[in-house]
């Protein structure tokens, strides 16, 4: 009686694992495509290019990249809502895009959480507190020092009006009580060349961006925003190694599918990402240049992170009282 039990308790496992194959929707059965809300050539497109490649070879179709920038995210992410909930169409982005811009803009088109499914969390790069390289400040306490000391304090670049960097300046401001002016530019770039002439006095901007600079003796850093040193600035101090805790952020992107997407094609495509990042040559391409490998462990997880990451970011937004129209 015992081995009948058994044995019907197996066909019955068999049975449901067969049903539950069946219900599964064939994935892919078309191109891919990952909608990017940058230009070519910055990084998430080049994140998105290389995961991209990978993921071709994984699931056996092509992986198309298709930039779609403007709007804080909008037109992109419009894309993807206006698209079949399938998983063939997907939006990667940067934290601006699912933890900073709903709360930023007076009128936003999608909502990161209920317009979309979370994938994963795949690429990290700490930020970097930078000074000219002739600036006088050696370290955090002589910035510190200098923009309570002087009558009209220090400016501060950022890579725009609630920007990450300009986020973590006024975080930076409200924990040491300096007095610190925003000066918002269209993008790095620009900020970073005005830092590096000496027309502004510090900003905080990605390692990826900074450590060439840096290396070129064109800017001095003074402290990485983060929990752990970066290995490409070994030699420079965290800001809680410096005497300020609780300023640790960094820019990150991340992958999602259009809310509903059927559960086994988010978990295929998790895996398909996951399988990218863990690639030698993917890894070792991200981390010369400043950046470190940052895959969600399921897709939940990473749900998880970006509501958290929305309330982190949320609150310095209102704080800062930044809007964009």
């Amino acid at each position: 009686m015992l081995l009948r039990r058994t044995a019907l308790a197996a066909l019955s496992t068999l049975a449901l694992t067969g049903l539950a194959q069946a219900q599964a929707p064939a994935f892919p059965t078309r191109n891919l495509t990952i909608v990017v809300p940058f230009p070519a050539g910055g990084i998430t497109d080049q994140i998105a290019r290389a995961m991209a490649q990978k993921m071709g070879d994984t699931l056996g179709k092509p992986v198309i990249v298709d930039n779609k920038p403007g709007a804080g995210g909008q037109i992109a992410a419009a894309q993807v809502k206006q698209a079949e909930a399938d998983g063939h169409t997907l939006f990667m982005g940067a934290t601006e895009m699912f933890a900073i811009n709903q709360n930023l803009y007076r009128k936003f088109a999608y909502d990161p959480v209920k317009d979309f499914t979370p994938i994963t969390s795949l690429i990290a790069s700490p930020l970097v507190l930078v000074v000219p390289a002739n600036s006088p400040f050696n370290n955090v306490k002589d910035l510190i020092q200098q923009a309570k000391a002087r009558k009209d304090g220090l400016n501060f670049a950022s890579q725009g009006i609630g920007s990450i960097g300009h986020l973590l300046g006024e975080l930076f401001r409200g924990k040491t009580g300096g007095e610190f002016h925003h000066v918002a530019y269209k993008g790095s770039a620009p900020a970073l060349q005005d830092v590096m002439s000496g027309q502004v006095d510090m900003m905080f901007d990605p390692v990826i961006t900074t450590s060439p600079l840096i290396a070129g003796k064109k800017l001095k850093p003074l402290a990485i925003a983060a929990s752990k040193r970066s290995p490409q600035l070994p030699d420079v101090p965290t800001l809680a190694e410096a005497g300020i805790a609780g300023v640790d952020a960094g820019v990150w992107f991340g992958a999602v599918a259009k809310a509903g997407t059927p559960a086994p094609v988010v978990a295929k495509l998790h895996e398909a990402f996951t399988k990218a990042l863990s690639d030698p040559e993917i890894l070792k391409r991200f981390t010369d240049q400043g950046m470190q490998a940052f895959p969600s462990a399921s897709p939940a997880q990473f749900g998880s992170f970006i509501q958290s990451e929305i309330g982190r970011w949320g609150a310095l937004v209102k704080s800062s009282g930044a809007t964009v129209d």
